[in-house]
């Protein structure tokens, strides 16, 4: 298994590293093809641009179609107002407890079977 996730690993540094340098020779092409034309600053900055401008519309328009996210619903009154009757009747020792006994009673019976 291990030897699957090293080899799965491997594999996808690989990848990351053929599309890098893939990227930097295209680029490079690029430039060079445009150098005669527009100058070796020139030629970078399109080569640049070209490069740089489609992955970065794509991420504007992906923020911008994005939902907008609702507001959370204003608080209840009588939630509240019975959270605070719990806390004023209730000893908050007794509450972690039982949650505390609670959480153990399930960790222990977790693998026995029901009868």
């Amino acid at each position: 298994m291990f030897a699957r996730l090293t080899a799965k690993a491997i594999w996808a540094a690989v990848a990351i590293a053929m599309a890098f340098f893939g990227v930097g020779l295209l680029g490079m092409a690029l430039a060079s093809a445009l150098v005669a034309t527009l100058g070796t600053v020139g030629a970078y900055a399109v080569a640049g641009g070209v490069l740089l401008l489609p992955p970065l519309l794509w991420t504007v328009v992906i923020r911008l179609s994005r939902p907008r996210k609702q507001p959370p619903p204003p608080n209840n009154e009588l939630t509240r107002v019975l959270l605070a009757a719990v806390a004023k009747e209730t000893p908050w020792i007794a509450i972690i407890g039982a949650g505390l006994v609670g959480a153990a009673n399930m960790f222990l019976n977790r693998n026995k079977a029901p009868k």
